[in-house]
This record gives structure tokens, C-alpha cells and sequence, in this order.
């Protein structure tokens, strides 16, 4: 109980961070958008798109596989870590030269070239920062890197701010992305150091055997990031930057909702790899738990999205992103699959069923950029959710039937079908009030919020037992 304790508190401590780092997000993405407008801020989108899947295609899976094995019995963090943050230097080095020259093959005018090469440096502190994360998840103080996550975010938003007051253009908001980035890293990287002092490892032979078991996961990310980042990338190439940044202003909402099932997964991630060896009952528990905390919370986001998106592509980017209203409406319910999907393809990790994995993957890659070549040409920003919602509930059940197959378990959806109930009856009061009509959004937001919990705890969705257990008073 005082482990299921902790992992609460550092759920709660990151998810705190996170909301508060999501306010300074998104208050950036709205002043960012509202200086550039649609177009400037597809030109800042498609520069990050471009930069992200290769970041994406740098990662090697080295993230997860770095958290099982530092989670191993008598594991040697200082030499593990050593290794692996080796290995994402090197691998970043390389991937970033590819870019540099494939971006060259891209019609994209000289402002988005340049703006490529200069934001640059910024996904590789993102990267490293990323890579430090399984230390603070295996000692349950994921509460350090939401506070670098809310140094960088709130020294973003400043910088934004100063930016947008003094009416600079695209160059300086990608200049604020790059501080905050860095600021992010040393705070993770100094308060990593307490844990776990690594410094640059050269074990030839560990590398390769590293790079042996990582090659599926690799594989599996880079597919990944074809789907998840490709959508931007195709849409860039087939259409005006307006309506990228249509679209990327509801992406980026969704990206950053992805946080809180990577947090809560991250967390459970050591235990899942050590019951898939030593208990596959304990195994199979942990994720029905994991599933039911899920549901509750990806239900009421794309219930509630249907009846807030206005508002909230109003208050992101105002007048001239109102036309993103119906696609950010399509991403929440990705938002869904993409919650269980982080589940699901950890689990597979955690396996060791990396391999199959990746066929789910190539299988959502390549239907990612069929799907959408299709539905963009037709339906522009619109067919690019269209296609992400599509390829999110392919990738998802694949990796679901996956899980049943290697092990014979499939989730209840007892839980997710009460969480249903609750948020159709929290959907209430939203077809009589509009948020920012007759009542203000937050006013609405707790009475939803409320309306939705209650529910649920009287159908049984939430037990006092679950309560008591998840605050520690029993």
C-alpha cells in the first residue's frame, strides 16, 4: 500500500506540474498564434512537425527500454544510463544531419528551411530531457521533472509574452522554444544527478547489445512518428500553411493531453516489467487498474470536447482559428485511443513483445498515409483529424488483440462503459448553458467536473475503496 501510495502522489505531483506547465503551453500556442495568425503559425507548426519526427525517429525506443532495464533485479543504473545517454547523443547527431539535408527536398519556402536549422538545438534538449525521465519514474519522484517542465513552460510563456507585446515575428517565437527547451534539460539533468550519477559510457559491446534489443522499438517508434507527425508533414506539402495551422492548433491541445496517460504509465511501467517475469497474474491486474483510471479519464475529454472546442479555439488563437472548432472536435476522441494505446504498447514492452509491436505500428504507418493523402486532398485540415482518429483506433485494437494473444487477457470495459454513462449525463447541463454565452467556462467546467464524478461514483465506476486506497486513508 505505501508503493501504491507513492505512485499516487507522484500522479498527482506530475499531473499538478502538468496542468500548471499546460496553462503556460497554451498560453504560449495562443500567443504565438495570434501573432503570426493562421499561416504564420503553420509555417511554426510545420517546423516543428519537421524537427519532432525526426527527434521521434532519434529516440531508438532507448526511452523505454533504458526504464525496463534500470527496473531489472541488481541492475547497474550508473552503467546502464551511461550507455544509453551515449547512445541518444549519437543517435540525435545523426538523425539531425538527415534532416538538415532532407528538408532541402521539401517545397517549403526559405523561412521554413532556415526556421528548420535554427529551432534545431531545441529538440535535442528535448530529446535528453525525455531520456532522463525512466530515472525519476523508477524512484518515484516523477514530481522533480514536472518542475523542470513548469521552469521551462513558464519561462516559454514569459519570453512569448515579451515576443507578442513587442510584436516580433516567427524567428523569435522559435528562439523561445529553444531557451525553454534548454532550461528544461538542466533542470531535469541536475536533479537526475542525485539519483543516479552517470557521465558518458563507451561500452562498444554493450552498445551493440543494446542496439540488438532495441532495433523493434526503434522500428515501432519510427512508425509511430510517420503517423503522428506525418499528418502535419503531408498536410504542409498538399495544402496553404493557413490550414496548418488550423489543424495544429487543436493537435497541439491533444499533445498535450498525452501527458497524463504517459505519466501514470511511466509510473507503473517498473512493476509491469517485473510482473511480466515474476507474476502474469499481478501482471494482468495491474492493467485492468491502469485501464479502469484510463477510461475515467479519456471518456469526459472527448465528451466534453464536443460542446468546449469552440471555446477553446477561440480563446487559443480568437477570430481567425475559429474554423479549427470541428477538427479539434475529431482529435478528442484520438485523445481516447491514444490513452489506452499508451497502455497497450508499453505492456508490450514490458513482454518483451517489442517485435509484434512493431507490425501493429507499420501497419498504422502505412495506413496513416494512405488514409490521409486521401482525406486531406478532399477535406484539407479536417481530413488530417479524420485520418488521426482512424489510424489511432487501428494502431490501438492491434496492439489490444496483441496483448490477448500472448497472454489471453483483454480488458473489461465495465469501468469504461459507466465512464460512458457519467459523461453523457455530465453532457447535460452543456445543451442548455454555453461556455462564455450565459455562463462562464470555468463555472461550467467544475459543475461538469462534478456532475461527471458523482455520477460515477453512483454507478459504481469509483468506489469508496478506490477513493480511500488512491489518498491514502486506508
Amino acid at each position: 500500500m505505501a508503493t501504491a501510495r507513492k505512485i499516487a502522489f507522484n500522479f498527482i505531483a506530475s499531473s499538478v506540474g502538468r496542468v500548471i506547465g499546460l496553462f503556460f503551453s497554451l498560453a504560449s500556442v495562443g500567443l504565438t498564434a495570434r501573432a503570426l495568425f493562421a499561416e504564420g503559425y503553420g509555417q511554426f507548426s510545420t517546423i516543428s512537425a519537421f524537427l519532432f519526427l525526426f527527434m521521434g525517429l532519434a529516440d531508438l525506443g532507448l526511452y523505454s527500454l533504458m526504464l525496463r532495464e534500470i527496473s531489472r533485479p541488481g541492475a547497474d543504473e550508473k552503467y546502464v544510463v551511461s550507455n544509453f545517454f551515449t547512445l541518444r547523443i549519437l543517435s540525435l547527431a545523426v538523425f539531425l544531419v538527415i534532416a538538415f539535408l532532407a528538408v532541402f527536398c521539401f517545397p517549403y519556402p526559405r523561412e521554413i528551411k532556415m526556421g528548420i536549422i535554427f529551432c534545431s538545438s531545441s529538440i535535442i534538449f528535448m530529446s535528453l530531457s525525455q531520456l532522463l525521465m525512466p530515472i525519476f519514474q523508477k524512484y518515484l519522484n516523477t514530481q522533480k521533472a514536472a518542475i523542470a517542465e513548469v521552469v521551462g513552460r513558464a519561462l516559454q510563456f514569459l519570453m512569448t509574452l515579451v515576443f507578442f507585446q513587442m510584436g516580433f515575428g516567427l524567428f523569435w517565437f522559435l528562439f523561445a522554444l529553444i531557451f525553454s527547451s534548454a532550461a528544461t534539460f538542466v533542470v531535469n539533468f541536475l536533479y537526475s544527478k542525485k539519483y543516479i550519477s552517470f557521465a558518458l559510457g563507451w561500452d562498444v559491446n554493450y552498445l551493440k547489445k543494446i542496439l540488438k534489443m532495441t532495433l523493434p522499438i526503434a522500428a515501432s517508434i519510427a512508425f509511430t512518428m510517420i503517423y503522428f507527425r506525418g499528418n502535419t508533414i503531408l498536410l504542409s506539402v498538399m495544402q496553404p500553411q493557413k490550414d496548418v495551422g488550423l489543424f495544429n492548433l487543436g493537435y497541439k491541445v491533444l499533445e498535450n493531453l498525452t501527458f497524463f496517460p504517459a505519466a501514470l504509465v511511466g509510473l507503473i511501467m517498473p512493476f509491469l516489467s517485473k510482473s511480466a517475469v515474476e507474476n502474469i497474474g499481478g501482471f494482468k491486474n495491474v492493467m485492468q487498474k491502469s485501464f479502469n483510471l484510463l477510461s475515467i479519464g479519456a471518456i469526459p475529454l472527448a465528451f466534453g470536447g464536443l460542446f468546449f472546442s469552440k471555446f477553446i479555439v477561440g480563446i487559443l488563437g480568437g477570430q481567425d482559428f475559429i474554423a479549427a472548432e470541428s477538427s479539434l472536435k475529431i482529435l478528442l476522441f484520438s485523445v481516447v485511443f491514444i490513452f489506452f494505446g499508451n497502455l497497450a504498447g508499453n505492456a508490450l514492452i514490458a513482454l518483451n513483445l517489442q517485435k509484434k509491436l512493431a507490425f501493429a505500428y507499420l501497419a498504422g504507418a502505412v495506413f496513416s498515409i494512405f488514409a490521409n493523402i486521401f482525406l486531406i486532398s478532399k477535406y484539407s485540415y479536417n481530413g488530417a483529424a479524420i485520418g488521426s482518429l482512424l489510424t489511432e483506433s487501428l494502431v490501438t485494437v492491434s496492439m489490444f488483440f496483441i496483448i490477448f494473444m500472448g497472454i489471453k487477457w483483454s480488458p473489461s470495459f465495465s469501468v469504461f462503459l459507466k465512464a460512458v454513462g457519467a459523461a453523457i449525463i455530465m453532457c447535460l447541463p452543456l445543451i442548455f448553458f454555453k461556455a462564455g454565452g450565459n455562463i462562464s467556462f470555468l463555472t461550467l467546467f467544475f459543475i461538469c467536473c462534478g456532475i461527471y464524478f458523482i455520477s460515477l461514483y453512483l454507478m459504481r465506476g469509483i468506489t469508496k475503496e478506490d477513493i480511500y486506497s488512491f489518498i491514502g486513508a486506508k
